[in-house]
């Protein structure tokens, strides 16, 4: 399939899922609650999922520093966060088996992550479904999941799912 097919898929994808009243409304989403790594970039110290109220949209997205198309998404959501940060809290949850190359990674990461970035533990992946494809994404409103996606996010997509969102 070609790149042109894949992505037009997945526009048509989104618009189906976000037309009308195709918002399909779970049980409130797993709290996720930790120390943020990357603190003096992001200006968050600790999140707490429950205690985030003034965004219209958070994105909990599951990553890890060896995973190829997980940094090729950073690009992205960090260019999506900058520019929606009213709106928008996206929340990186890291998988890495240990917190010293997650570390690591932000320090050397060109450019920086705005968005913060917290070391996942075993509760919160098995909260999540037992997260065990990476990237992996998950769009709350109100309290709610209403949006999940497995694989890399780009511009073009999150785009599209801003406008579907309205705001």
């Amino acid at each position: 399939m070609t790149l042109l097919k894949s992505k037009i898929l997945w526009v048509l994808a989104v618009v189906l899922l976000f037309s009308g009243s195709a918002f399909a409304y779970t049980p409130h989403a797993p709290n996720i609650h930790g120390n943020v790594l990357n603190n003096s970039l992001s200006g968050y110290k600790h999140i707490n999922l429950r205690k985030i109220k003034n965004k219209k949209l958070i994105i909990v997205n599951f990553w890890a520093t060896w995973c190829p198309p997980c940094r090729a998404e950073i690009g992205d959501l960090n260019a999506f966060y900058k520019n929606n940060k009213k709106n928008v809290l996206i929340i990186g949850l890291n998988v890495n088996t240990t917190l010293t190359g997650v570390k690591s990674f932000l320090q050397k990461f060109d450019g920086g992550i705005d968005y913060p970035v917290i070391h996942a533990n075993i509760i919160d992946i098995e909260n999540y479904g037992g997260i065990t494809f990476i990237p992996q994404s998950f769009f709350i409103r109100n309290g709610k999941i209403i949006f999940h996606w497995q694989g890399p996010l780009n511009n073009e997509m999150l785009s599209e799912i801003k406008n579907k969102m309205g705001f």
